[in-house]
């Protein structure tokens, strides 16, 4: 017999075959509809001539609609209170008067996104529909009113509350009004600020969160479908229900994204030992990283030779180190980053061999312009001084000696964890982000000059010139053209013949100063229309354009999603801070749960690191998923100041697996915190390494519940 999921999946399926039959039906009109409009142009008549276009169009952008919502149409079900049904899809779907399927921005739809266990509105259950094409594969209920439920079968996550409140009569039913209101008010906190959703295993949490993310979304979105969203946490369970929900965000404005993945290019999964994860998750990290930077490229050239004036000028690798300091003391006194620093190196390294030359004679300036113009200059200062990528600088820690700021025995144990490596751990992702913010970006190549041959080539029409030029018209006489501009700032006119080129060139001059260059000399080239002319040298050089493909910068996040916020290193959350700098957040964890490190001792340590100030903790006490001899086990092993959790759900019996030290359940409570789990080691290991938060002691983490259950989870 087909069990009770399976019935109500094929009661979906029946409704989702009528709306898609039905919008084959909605495709054959607005073909039709076409089809009319190019009928009635036939007549030849003005008239028809613009119903044709406006029946066309209309047809279009129907049939564009329905192609662009196919996929995943129906998503959702409400059932009221007054026996009324609705479902809620991508667009709204008649079938004559009866409306098969209500627009997810329709009023009618609203509640699907509003309704709250303390506010309803008239919803008794709330069913996510989940298709895969045309199927229908799932299906996930929210009972909002339970007391109303009546005969209605719940499937998912809301037939455990389900099941409580008619299982034990009165108390039972208060111990569920409890869970409703505890969720009822983390979903509906303002979005502003940091809202904290915590509580221990089985209470809900990441439910809760994912309905107020939806919550959130719905209710302010024209904020939200302008901007991005990032949701930050172990699985695509929030993208994937907003992407169903919440058709116009999906994946353009939510992105999910794991510790591992926040760096673009780079997915980690690799976990190091809790003591590499120490060192690497530390604060202190930034100073090591800022040392690390500055320091000499492993393959950069460590001697400079050049001859000049027939003397032979030489920077050893000592000069080399002082001039490297003196280009960093240059860059800390005004803020420039190392990757910004090449012009700055080249300065340096300039002064430097100035000093090597013998001869009181020889012209400063002329001595830079010779020099600093050679390829062979340009070669070394590539070399010496390159652009360099966060993956590059952080590979150097493989060597010991270049770890600046930690202990012999730290420094050996980081530069270990980098040789041999099969790709970056997740806890490198953090350090990479770092380096990526304190190396900044090179500075913008100038755009190539032109070549002659286009400037030279004659044309219909103008270009734009990217210097000024003086040009001689058979028609207008002397003409000057200014950068950008295709047409001449300035026309001298008959005073001046046209034979006349050094009083043409005396005008121009005059021109140009006003404008705010010298000129000191003239050159040959071309105006926008390819004719001869003559190019003025300035004293000072134009500012160089931007290049035109610089890559776009990206809108910051206006909210973010924290899910396992309680396991975050101080520099995970320096990571996760730079994105949310602006943005709103949802955090949520547990920190009897933490198994990092270095996880926070406290919501607030957490906050700190992350930078926000304006915060609500709202806590979820009561269990309903994790049976309650789980429940009653674990508030026994919490570690001091963690709230224990109690759970309703019967059923259920406790075995531990192995010889163990645990404490039995009706043993005295002990110092261990509520989570179990060892840190993830990145080798094999028979004993579990704990934070340390935790207390010595057991070593067997395989410690599992094996319960039966006392209802059925489709009932």
């Amino acid at each position: 017999m087909p069990d009770v999921r399976e019935e109500e999946i094929a009661a979906e399926q029946r409704v989702v075959d009528r709306v898609y039959e039905r919008l084959d039906g909605m495709r054959a009109q607005a073909k039709a509809l076409a089809g009319e409009g190019h009928r009635r142009a036939a007549t030849s008549s003005v008239s028809g001539l613009v119903e044709r276009d406006a029946m066309v169009h209309r047809a279009a952008a129907q049939l564009r609609a329905l192609d662009a919502e196919a996929e995943g149409l129906v998503f959702g079900r409400l059932d009221f209170d007054d026996g009324e049904t609705y479902r809620v899809g991508r667009l709204g779907v008649r079938d004559g008067v009866e409306p098969l399927l209500i627009d997810w921005r329709a009023p009618a739809a609203e509640p699907f996104y509003r309704a709250t266990p303390g506010e309803p509105l008239g919803v008794v259950r709330r069913r996510v529909i989940i298709c895969r094409g045309q199927r229908v594969v799932d299906l996930d209920d929210d009972v909002l009113s339970p007391d109303r439920a009546g005969d209605l079968r719940v499937l998912g996550e809301g037939a455990l509350l389900a099941a409580l409140r008619r299982s034990r009569g009165p108390h039972m039913r208060d111990i569920v009004t409890t869970i409703q209101r505890e969720q009822d008010a983390a979903i509906r906190a303002p979005a502003r600020g940091v809202t904290v959703i915590t509580g221990g295993p089985g209470t809900g949490k990441t439910q809760v969160a994912l309905h107020r993310a939806a919550y959130l979304l719905y209710t302010d979105r024209s904020r939200f479908t302008g901007g991005r969203i990032l949701v930050v946490g172990p699985s695509t369970v929030f993208t994937s229900y907003i992407g169903r929900v919440l058709p116009a965000l999906g994946e353009d404005s939510v992105h999910l994204r794991a510790l591992g993945e926040l760096v673009d290019g780079v997915t980690a999964t690799r976990r190091d030992r809790a003591e590499v994860a120490r060192i690497k998750g530390a604060d202190r990290m930034c100073e090591v990283l800022t040392e690390l930077m500055w320091q000499t490229p492993p393959a950069a050239p460590a001697r400079l030779r050049l001859v000049y004036a027939g003397q032979v000028l030489t920077l050893d690798a000592a000069d080399l180190s002082a001039a490297r300091r003196r280009v960093r003391a240059r860059c800390a006194a005004d803020g420039t980053p190392p990757n910004a620093a090449r012009t700055a190196a080249a300065t340096v390294l300039l002064d430097a061999l100035w000093t090597r030359v013998d001869g009181p004679h020889l012209d400063r300036r002329l001595f830079a312009e010779d020099v600093g113009d050679r390829g062979e200059f340009h070669r070394f200062l590539r070399a010496w001084w390159p652009v360099l990528t966060p993956e590059r600088v952080l590979s150097w820690l493989a060597d010991p000696g270049r770890v600046v700021g930690l202990p012999a025995g730290d420094a050996g144990t980081l530069a270990g964890s980098y040789r041999g490596r099969a790709g970056w751990s997740v806890d490198d992702v953090p350090l990479l982000d770092e380096l990526a913010e304190l190396l900044g970006d090179p500075p913008a190549a100038p755009r190539a000059p032109e070549p002659e041959w286009q400037l030279r080539e004659l044309t219909t029409g103008t270009r734009r010139v990217t210097t000024f030029v003086l040009s001689c018209g058979l028609r207008d006489g002397w003409e000057l053209y200014a950068p950008g501009h295709p047409t001449p700032i300035a026309v001298a006119g008959p005073g001046i013949d046209n034979d006349a080129i050094g009083a043409a060139q005396r005008w121009a001059e005059a021109v140009i100063l006003r404008e705010g260059h010298r000129v000191v000399g003239w050159t040959d080239g071309y105006d926008p229309h390819g004719e001869e002319g003559y190019v003025p040298v300035l004293a000072e050089p134009l500012p160089v354009d931007e290049p035109d493909d610089e890559a776009p910068v990206e809108e910051p996040y206006l909210h973010v999603v924290v899910d396992e916020a309680q396991d975050l290193s101080p520099m995970e959350c320096r990571m996760i801070a730079r994105r949310a700098e602006y943005a709103s957040m949802t955090i949520v964890g547990d920190p009897g749960q933490a198994t990092h490190p270095l996880a926070a001792a406290s919501w607030p340590d957490l906050l700190t690191r992350l930078g926000k100030r304006e915060t609500r903790t709202l806590e979820l006490h009561t269990g309903y998923r994790v049976p309650g001899v789980l429940a009653d086990y674990a508030a026994r092993v919490l570690a001091p100041g963690v709230a224990p959790t109690r759970s309703y759900r019967p059923g259920g019996r406790w075995r531990c697996d192995g010889s163990t030290t645990w404490p039995a359940p009706s043993g005295r409570r002990s110092g261990r915190p509520r989570g179990i789990r060892p840190w993830p080691s990145s080798r094999p290991t028979t004993r579990p390494t704990h934070s340390p938060r935790r207390s010595t002691g057991p070593t067997s983490p395989w410690c599992r519940p094996v319960w039966s259950r006392a209802w059925s989870t489709t009932t």
